[in-house]
């Protein structure tokens, strides 16, 4: 039997009091919304309080909650996790509501069928209605769906924060604290929100807040801050109207001796903010101690920061916070207790320091085989394996012992042998997040930012590498970090999330974007994501570029900007001084950033000209609601293989000032593949042709099969370039980007000079 008790109060909120009408009937009003619950405890009606509108399905009314009891968690690690899914029980049994009541703020539900009884405090705030698990009698339960609702499809659905919605309203049911979860599930013609709470990481004292938002599409984040504020939680609402949050950055890793040189290259390229990472100014996550670039620690990296903000830049930082480098102090040469072990075999033989087999009672059978993730933890001593055995006697083979400059020692039978959790990253050993290295990490990575910030934007990478229940230890491993930074920053970014991370990770979905299917990635991808986060009210970051390729053109680049300016969404491009100067078109990509940058941020790109970049079919977005289910590998033959086919833009600053947005065409193998070549089109001169090209290497000269009189070679785009002009060709000097005019001529007849080229 359980049972526990407690007590709520919540600053601003309003404790309300209400008793059932005669039927027995619960009527909870909290902001826009009324929810009726029956006697029997189904939901029979959440209306929009001001019209009167109807939201439930009552074609299957749903219970207003939910036990469960025994089974398997089927969704919850990081091998089947898709993003925003809710934790599913499988093979156990799920016992409804059987009955509700209410005296005066406590609702009480009941599971006959489970024998559990759940008293809930139910507060009414100025905008929402909170339910409070108080406490739980009778048998022990596994799950709580604290409160679930079946409503009517809304044509806007956004799984994050768990909200449905369209123009006039829109209904959010959330967590209102780390250990509760949210989600929705579309069934057809309704749809399933629940919230909820699970027996491993905390019953008691998990709430859901329930709101209903007249023009959610201008006023949801009003009442969100409203509940954020209420809840004590990050303030991911007012942070997403941060400035801040539109500012694309560059990637470096700066020293007091070079930052000059690092912001001479953002402001170049138009960029707002240069993030840097721990790994140029630290021997590696875990300890995160300072490395020879910066001999004075701390002070030199506020110079780097302070330098940069003194430019007039934003300042962002990159880290990994819930694992340690195995060259850390974590690892070696005594390896912490509180790494993860990902399994616990017991010695059935003793050995002494040499041996090189190891026998154990459990079957090793599922262990990874992965070459330097075959890591066993004796002691204080590493142990690796190279392959062990499925029958009895169970053995491990091979072993390397003293691993990572750990002491060999002889063990006992009956000493236990834990399998190190490793990272994919191999050179990562992950934390056990049930233990407090988590918060020790944390507080050495908040004496770092808070000493040399403010800082704009944190980046919050690994935030996958958490073991279960991965939808609570996704979000925690964050908020333990981010609860300790003064000021906390107003971007964050990471590439997975839990629902409460929503409160702290403001953008999104920044994907690994390679250098040789840039283009293909980004359409199949970013594009695709961009729409699905923004119904969370959510940007994502049309990033990372790793670096400028050699091979890579501006138009690479332009691609990616032009489909984040559909969004408004910014994007990243990591570099070092060495690849600037190496790149032999580092010039004209700078351009093509910072002619983008500038115009998306004045405000200068037109809600009709987002519209028409944005050109994938609106019912291709389902393609990547389920992303994180599937690793990068998995799509390379999807994406990596396929023509790329879209129509790119390019934008210009036009002979009178202003910015120009125009599809184009790519010209394939100009003078055998040495020149890159698009041609357009303008409405102001429908008789001409364009091309804007530019040499993949180096500087030539471009003989072109036209009547001088009809070529005009410009560069920047309105001023003119002296060219060698016979009788019925010209000579254009191309290396750099430049644009052609071909007066008179149709879209044909430029092709077919262009194919004549030499």
């Amino acid at each position: 039997m359980i049972r526990h008790s407690g007590r709520f109060s919540l600053m601003l909120g309003i404790l309300l009091a209400l008793v059932p009408d005669a039927s027995g009937r619960i009527l909870l009003e909290g902001g826009s919304l009324r929810l009726d619950i029956s006697p029997e405890g189904r939901v029979t009606s959440l209306q929009a309080s001001d019209t009167r509108t109807e939201h439930v399905w009552t074609a299957a009314p749903m219970p207003i909650a939910a036990v469960y009891r025994g089974g398997q968690m089927a969704v919850g690690s990081q091998e089947n996790y898709a993003e925003f899914e809710l934790p599913v029980y499988r093979g156990g049994q799920c016992f409804p509501a059987s009955a509700a009541s209410l005296s005066g703020d406590q609702l009480t539900i009941q599971f006959a069928k489970a024998n559990v009884t759940a008293t809930y405090q139910i507060t009414r705030g100025s905008h929402y209605l909170a339910f409070k698990l108080l406490s739980l009698e009778g048998d022990p339960i596994d799950r709580i769906d604290l409160v679930q609702l079946r409503v009517k499809r809304l044509p806007c659905l956004g799984p994050w924060i768990n909200v449905a919605y369209d123009d006039q309203f829109g209904i959010c049911l959330c967590g209102g604290n780390v250990k509760t979860t949210a989600g929705m599930r579309q069934e057809g013609e309704y749809v399933d929100m629940r919230a909820l709470a699970t027996r491993d990481v905390g019953l008691e004292g998990a709430t859901a807040v329930l709101f209903g938002c007249p023009n959610p599409k201008e006023q949801f984040l009003d009442v969100m801050e409203v509940v954020e504020r209420d809840f004590k939680m990050p303030t991911g609402a007012k942070n997403r109207r941060s400035p801040a949050q539109r500012y694309s950055y560059l990637w470096c890793s700066p020293t007091p001796g070079d930052v000059d040189q690092y912001i001479a290259v953002a402001k170049r390229a138009g960029f707002r903010m240069i993030l840097f990472s721990y790994t140029g100014f630290t021997e590696g996550a875990g300890h995160f101690r300072f490395n020879q670039r910066f001999p004075r620690g701390v002070d030199d990296l506020k110079t780097v920061a302070d330098r940069i903000r003194s430019a007039g830049l934003a300042v962002g930082i990159h880290i990994h916070y819930s694992k340690a480098d195995r060259t850390d102090a974590y690892v070696t040469p005594v390896p912490d207790e509180r790494l993860r072990q990902a399994r616990t075999f017991w010695l059935s033989a003793a050995v002494d320091e040499k041996a090189d087999t190891l026998t154990v009672n459990e079957n090793p059978a599922g262990c990874t085989r992965d070459q330097d993730r075959r890591i066993l933890k004796i002691g204080t001593e590493l142990i690796a394996y190279r392959d062990y055995t499925t029958e009895p006697p169970y053995r491990f083979l091979g072993c390397e012992r003293g691993y990572l400059k750990t002491a060999a020692s002889a063990h006992v039978a009956g000493e236990s042998a834990g399998l190190l959790d490793v990272d994919d990253w191999v050179k990562f050993i992950r934390f056990d997040q049930n233990t407090d290295i988590q918060d020790e990490t944390a507080r050495r990575l908040a004496e770092i930012i808070n000493a040399t910030g403010p800082y704009d934007m944190v980046y919050f990478d690994g935030a996958e590498d958490v073991h279960d229940p991965f939808w609570y230890h996704v979000a925690n491993a964050q908020y333990r970090v981010y609860r300790l930074l003064e000021p906390s920053p107003p971007v964050c970014e990471a590439a997975m999330s839990g629902h409460f991370s929503w409160h702290i990770m403001s953008r999104g979905n920044a994907y690994d974007l390679p250098g040789a299917h840039l283009k293909s990635f980004c359409h199949e991808i970013s594009c695709r994501t961009a729409p699905i986060r923004a119904l969370d009210f959510t940007r994502i970051e049309f990033g990372w570029i790793f670096a400028l390729y050699p091979d890579m053109g501006p138009d690479a680049l332009e691609y990616v900007l032009s489909r984040g300016a559909a969004w408004d969404c910014p994007m990243s491009l990591r570099l070092t001084l060495a690849q600037v100067a190496a790149h032999p078109r580092a010039e004209d990509c700078f351009d093509t950033i910072k002619t983008w940058e500038d115009a998306r941020l004045s405000g200068q790109i037109t809600a009709a000209q987002r519209t028409l970049l944005q050109t994938l079919d609106p019912r291709e977005y389902e393609y990547v609601k389920t992303w994180h289910a599937v690793f990068l590998p998995r799509w390379i033959d999807t994406w990596s293989k396929t023509p790329f086919q879209d129509q790119e833009h390019h934008l210009f600053v036009n002979e009178g000032g202003a910015y120009e947005l125009v599809p184009i065409r790519e010209v394939p193998s100009v003078a055998d593949g040495r020149v890159q070549a698009f041609l357009f089109s303008r409405a102001s001169q429908p008789d001409d042709t364009y091309v804007v090209l530019w040499a993949r290497q180096g500087e030539m000269k471009l003989t072109l099969s036209v009547p001088p009189e009809r070529l005009t070679v410009m560069r920047p785009f309105g001023t003119s370039l002296s060219v060698e002009r016979g009788t019925s060709n010209v000579v254009v000097p191309v290396g750099s980007r430049r644009y052609l005019r071909l007066a008179g001529l149709d879209t044909e007849q430029a092709l077919q000079i262009l194919k004549e080229a030499r």
